[in-house]
């Protein structure tokens, strides 16, 4: 992974090293996990923006798998534009923020407290507003990012609900944990290697299109929506994630030539429903590419990645080609993928 020019790539190279450290800091999540064991919510509600709604769409599906309690997304809307004011109470409140700045996070967590709510911030500035703010602080540890496009600190919140659920509840995918620091450091590796020879011609098909689909399902139906939200900041292509259930209710018409696709696909439950996605699209004249754990088949359309990780945690190596992809794809369109165009580091809505 050398010759690159952009902070972007050696924030992404910094991930492994990060995980690693990321191990050594248990306290408050094993604390909240006992919390959250002795009087467990009667539901969880999570909050994000941006890159942070989809490290909560993971946390969705993680700790209602974990846990066992309904977990929904947050509208932050209702409380910032409507004036909601719901009953919180035997409800946790999760916000997850890289800045921790965005007012109508802030408002839901402040809404969320005064109707009873345990809150709680997954968040990388530990010195922020929404840190000082909720009941329980969760930091992040990614550093200081400074490519506007948020890499380390995404994989790290992961990392972070994947702790979370794994302290709270007894799950087999647990044990494994451990590996994910030097699982990544190898998936960055083999990506790297693969995306400067047998997949250069997805590198040029996405160089040369305008629109793009991007694929999976489930555990990373989060790591779809990233990858695509990456190639639109960073490349400024027209790149939409979706599930490859939601697909083949109507989107799957949006295939043809001029639409490369690119599909994530972890060995588990949800093979076959990627499967009939990609085989679709690719009947409709896409060109279709597969990122994916041991069973993808070997060839030029398709990256085989050396990721033994249980499905559940696969999200936080499935999205690293993703990150080395866009990178690559913006600078090969001319583009710095560090400043998209209109876009900055902190951005704030209400």
């Amino acid at each position: 992974m050398t010759g690159r020019t952009s902070w972007m790539c050696p924030e992404i190279e910094a991930i492994p090293a990060l995980l690693e450290e990321a191990r050594s800091n248990q306290a408050e999540i094993h604390a909240l996990a006992a919390r959250i064991s002795a009087h467990p919510p009667a539901a969880i509600v999570i909050a994000g923006r941006g890159t942070s709604d989809h490290a909560a769409i993971y946390a969705r599906y993680l700790l209602e798998l974990a846990i066992g309690v309904p977990v929904s997304l947050a509208a932050p809307s209702l409380v910032t534009l409507y004036g909601a004011r719901p009953t919180w109470r035997d409800v946790l409140v999760l916000a997850i923020s890289q800045s921790g700045a965005s007012p109508d996070l802030l408002a839901v967590i402040e809404t969320a407290r005064q109707g009873g709510a345990l809150t709680c911030g997954i968040v990388n500035d530990a010195s922020s507003e929404l840190a000082g703010l909720v009941d329980v602080l969760l930091p992040i540890g990614a550093g200081e990012e400074r490519s506007v496009a948020a890499t380390k600190s995404y994989v790290l919140a992961l990392d972070t609900i994947a702790r979370l659920a794994a302290a709270t509840a007894a799950a087999a995918w647990a044990g494994a944990l451990p590996k994910v620091p030097e699982t990544a450091r190898n998936v960055l590796d083999a990506s790297s290697a693969w995306l400067a020879g047998q997949g250069a011609p997805l590198v040029n098909a996405l160089a040369n299109a305008d629109r793009t689909l991007v694929v999976s399902r489930g555990m990373n139906m989060a790591t779809a929506l990233e990858v695509a939200l990456k190639l639109k900041e960073t490349a400024q292509i027209f790149a939409d994630g979706y599930s490859a259930a939601d697909l083949m209710h109507g989107p799957v018409s949006l295939g043809g030539p001029d639409v490369p696709v690119v599909a994530f696909r972890p060995d588990g439950p949800t093979v076959p429903s990627i499967e009939a996605a990609r085989s679709a699209l690719e009947m409709a004249g896409s060109p279709t590419w597969t990122m994916g754990t041991s069973t993808v088949w070997t060839g030029a359309a398709a990256l085989a990645l050396p990721c033994d990780l249980p499905e559940p945690l696969t999200p936080l190596a499935l999205v690293l080609p993703g990150y080395l992809l866009a990178e690559e794809v913006a600078r090969r369109r001319g583009l710095d993928p560090d400043r998209p165009r209109g876009l900055s580091k902190v951005t704030r809505t209400s």
